[in-house]
């Protein structure tokens, strides 16, 4: 089967229409839904395409609440359910995946949104530093979790950005930066990002027997990325930084602005095509396949592991079960 070309400004609504026995009657798990954004677009775009049921997880229905009136007048023949699920606590991650395996429904795409972006220097209740939990430990508890409720040819999709092609890959030997002394709000969000770019190269590696595929997926420059929550002075240091350091500008930057629809396409790629199963691992960018020297495997898969041993201690440090 080819797989259709789609351009960088590929709306997801063009993407769904092309895959529609991969929506049609499906269930879709959108992990990290705050005040809409870019959820809610994957969300509608899900609907359009005929999905049964989007499941929901998030601090609070209330705060987005709107969102999921909208979605349900407009496509009222698709189920909305919502799990409360505070990604800064562990354990409140592991309820989540209780209730949702209690719904009884069979999972066939999950994306992970991260929930926290540039924020100053903070711990969880765990004592993990805010952006490695928020935005990728906590779903390295409820993904593995739900694995066995996946279905056979499901995807899971890590959202990531603010990731540099050159750069290597960190050593996880400091997550908590010296306890906020080494701290920067944007290395503190690039290391949960570079985490779920390993995470998904790992998850495609072990779940490859039951036919789950993983991607971590860039939706691009849209107006509710890092930049917004940081100011130009800022990011200009930070940039300035790296550039004395030798690393490349991170592709983020070196893309035009996106709409909400057109960066929800990569998403919905990674959620649907067939062909990309081919490519279990994948980091996605505009559509497209786009390889990472120092992350794809096998150069990436020694720090894969080391982040999977890691992730796997501060899981049993919370009192929880092994998750896999």
């Amino acid at each position: 089967m080819m797989s259709q070309q789609f351009k960088p400004d590929t709306r997801g609504i063009e993407v769904v229409q092309w895959f529609p026995e991969r929506v049609v009657n499906k269930t879709f798990l959108l992990a990290g839904f705050i005040r809409g954004e870019l959820a809610a677009t994957t969300a509608n775009v899900l609907a359009h395409g005929g999905a049964a049921c989007i499941i929901f997880t998030g601090r609070s229905q209330s705060e987005v609440q709107l969102s999921i009136n909208h979605i349900n007048r407009k496509h009222p023949q698709t189920k909305i359910l919502f799990v409360t699920a505070d990604t800064s606590s562990l354990s409140d991650m592991c309820e989540a995946a209780r209730t949702i395996k209690a719904l009884g429904v069979p999972i066939d795409g999950v994306v992970c949104y991260p929930t926290v972006m540039a924020a100053d220097w903070q711990k969880t209740a765990d004592g993990i530093e805010s952006h490695f939990q928020n935005n990728y430990l906590a779903y390295f508890v409820l993904v593995n979790a739900l694995l066995e409720i996946m279905e056979r040819g499901s995807r899971v999709v890590l959202m990531t950005t603010s990731v540099r092609r050159e750069a290597p890959a960190p050593k996880w030997e400091d997550i908590n930066f010296a306890d906020g002394e080494t701290y920067h709000s944007l290395d503190g969000y690039s290391q949960s990002m570079f985490a779920n770019i390993l995470f998904a190269k790992s998850l495609a590696q072990i779940c490859a027997k039951e036919s789950v595929a993983a991607f971590s997926a860039n939706p691009g420059n849209t107006k509710t990325n890092v930049q917004t929550y940081v100011s130009p002075e800022e990011v200009a240091s930070w940039l300035q930084r790296k550039k004395e350091a030798g690393e490349d500008l991170p592709i983020l930057l070196q893309q035009a602005p996106k709409s909400q629809s057109q960066a929800s396409a990569t998403i919905i790629r990674g959620l649907l095509d067939p062909i990309l199963a081919e490519q279990s691992g994948a980091f996605l960018d505009n559509c497209e396949v786009l390889t990472l020297p120092y992350l794809d495997f096998p150069a990436g898969e020694e720090t894969a592991t080391a982040l999977w041993k890691q992730s796997e201690a501060f899981v049993e440090a919370a009192g929880l079960t092994q998750v896999v």
